[in-house]
C-alpha cells in the first residue's frame, strides 16, 4: 500500500475521499473468501472477485472436503508451526527416495509445516544417531524416520528427542523400544505377517516340498529380521521343505538391498545348490537381480514371492511370453505408509487430529499381485524399473487398509 503523504493537514473533502477509498479496499479484501496465504497483495483484482464468486458457488465441494478430513486427509493439519525432520536409516536406493517423496507430499500439503530437515544415514548406525541429534539441535518439533540403519540402533536418539518434547514417528522398520517413551507412534506393515504370507504361498507353489531360498537386506535390519523369523517358522511346519541357506531373526543371506550385491550373492548360492524351488526376498528390485543370476546360470526361475517392483513384473511378463512363466506373488512396497506417518507426526505437532489407524498402526497389507489366482503382475516398460504402482492407490483404497471406519 502507498505511503501516506507527509502533510500536517488534509482538507476535509480530501480526507472524506481517502476514508471512502480505504473502506472500499478493506471491504474488497474481506470479500476474498476463506482461503489463507503467507503472502498478501496490495489490491484486489477482478480475477480474485471471480474466484470469490466461484468459491461461494462450490459449497458442495467444501462439504466433501470436510468429509474427507474426518478420515484423516485434512483434520491432521493443525495451525501450530512445524519443523519436520525426515530421516531414512538407508537412503541409498529408489525405495528410499520414493518413501521420502511420500512423506514430503504430505508435508507440502500442510501450511503448518514451515521447514524440513532431511537426513540419510546410509545404513550407518552412528550417522543415524547423529542425524536425529542434529534435527533436535535444529529445532525440529516432529520427526518421521525409517529406523533401519542397524538393529535397534536409533532407540537412544529417539528417546532423547522425546525428552525434548519432539513428536517421533518411526515407520517401515521396527523401531524397538517402547511407545510413549522412545517414540510417539510406530506405523508399519506387519513384517512377520508378510514373511508368513510369502512363505506359505511359495511353499504351496512348490507342492509342499523342495528347497527354498530367502535373501534379505543389511545385517541387523528389523524388516529382514522379522521376515526371516516368520519364514523359518513356516518352513518348520513343512517337513518336506528345506532352506538352502540358514535363516533366523539374526541371520540370513545379506544383499544390503543392492541389486549388484544380490546378483553376486545369488550366483554363489546357485553354484553351491543345484536345486532351488522357491525364492523369497523382501525387496523387489533385489529379486530382479536374483532372476538375472538364474538366467545367467541357465537355471529355471522357480516360484517367487517379494515386494512389488516394475522390473520384476516385466521379467515375469517376458518369461511368460517366452513360454517360461513362473509363479509370482508380491506385497505392496508400502512407501505410501509414509503418508500416514507424516500425517500423524504433523497432527501431533501442529494441534491437528491424528488419523485413526487400524490395529494400533501396524497392519497386514495382504497380497498386491498374484499371477496364479489374483491380480496379474503389471509391467510398464516406460517407467522406472523400481517403480511401485501400489503408491498410486487412491486415498479411499489406502484408507481401507490403514484406517478405522
Amino acid at each position: 500500500m502507498s505511503a501516506r503523504p507527509d502533510r500536517s493537514r488534509v482538507k476535509g473533502a480530501a480526507l472524506l475521499v481517502l476514508v471512502a477509498l480505504l473502506a472500499a479496499l478493506v471491504l474488497s479484501a474481506c470479500g476474498g473468501g476463506g482461503s489463507s496465504s503467507s503472502s498478501s497483495s496490495e489490491t484486489t483484482t477482478e480475477a480474485e472477485a471471480e474466484t470469490e464468486s466461484e468459491s461461494s458457488g462450490a459449497e458442495g465441494e467444501e462439504e466433501s472436503g470436510t468429509e474427507t478430513a474426518a478420515t484423516g486427509s485434512e483434520a491432521w493439519c493443525g495451525e501450530e508451526g512445524v519443523t519436520l525432520g525426515i530421516q531414512d536409516g538407508g537412503g541409498l536406493n529408489n525405495w528410499s527416495k520414493e518413501s521420502q517423496e511420500q512423506v514430503q507430499q504430505i508435508a507440502k500439503s500442510c501450511p503448518a509445516v514451515e521447514k524440513e530437515i532431511v537426513v540419510d544415514a546410509d545404513f550407518e548406525p552412528q550417522k543415524a544417531v547423529s542425524g536425529i541429534q542434529s534435527m533436535i539441535s535444529q529445532g525440529a518439533n516432529a520427526i518421521v524416520l525409517i529406523p533401519d540403519s542397524g538393529n535397534c540402533a536409533e532407540v537412544p536418539a529417539m528417546r532423547q528427542a522425546m525428552q525434548h518434547d519432539i513428536v517421533v514417528v518411526p515407520w517401515a522398520a521396527d523401531p524397538c523400544g517402547t511407545e510413549g517413551t522412545d517414540y510417539t507412534k510406530y506405523i508399519d506393515w506387519d513384517t512377520k505377517a508378510a514373511g508368513r504370507e510369502w512363505a506359505e504361498w511359495v511353499i504351496e507353489q512348490m507342492g509342499d516340498k523342495g528347497k527354498l531360498l530367502y535373501e534379505g537386506g543389511p545385517a541387523g535390519n528389523t524388516v529382514s529380521s522379522n521376515a526371516a523369523e516368520a519364514i523359518a517358522e513356516v518352513v518348520s511346519e513343512h517337513p518336506n521343505v528345506e532352506l538352502v541357506e540358514p535363516i533366523s531373526s539374526e541371520e540370513w543371506p545379506v544383499t544390503n538391498w543392492d541389486p549388484a550385491e544380490t546378483k553376486k550373492l545369488t550366483s554363489a548360492i546357485l553354484a553351491k545348490h543345484p536345486e532351488i524351488d522357491g525364492l523369497i526376498n523382501d525387496y523387489g528390485a533385489s529379486v530382479e537381480a536374483e532372476l538375472q543370476a538364474f538366467q545367467a546360470a541357465n537355471r529355471p526361475i522357480p516360484a517367487v514371492a517379494a515386494s512389488e517392483s516394475n522390473a520384476l513384473s516385466c521379467t515375469w511378463e517376458e518369461e511368460k511370453e517366452a513360454g517360461n512363466e513362473f509363479p509370482l506373488m508380491t506385497i505392496s512396497s508400502r512407501n505410501w505408509l509414509g503418508r500416514y506417518a507424516a500425517q500423524f507426526a504433523i497432527a501431533e505437532a501442529s494441534g491437528g487430529t491424528p488419523p485413526a489407524l487400524k490395529n494400533g498402526g501396524v497392519f497386514s497389507l495382504g497380497q498386491w499381485e498374484n499371477s496364479v489366482s489374483g491380480k496379474a503382475p503389471e509391467c510398464r516398460p516406460e517407467d522406472s524399473p523400481e517403480a511401485s504402482f501400489s503408491n498410486e492407490m487412491s486415498e479411499e483404497e489406502t484408507a481401507k487398509i490403514a484406517l478405522e471406519g
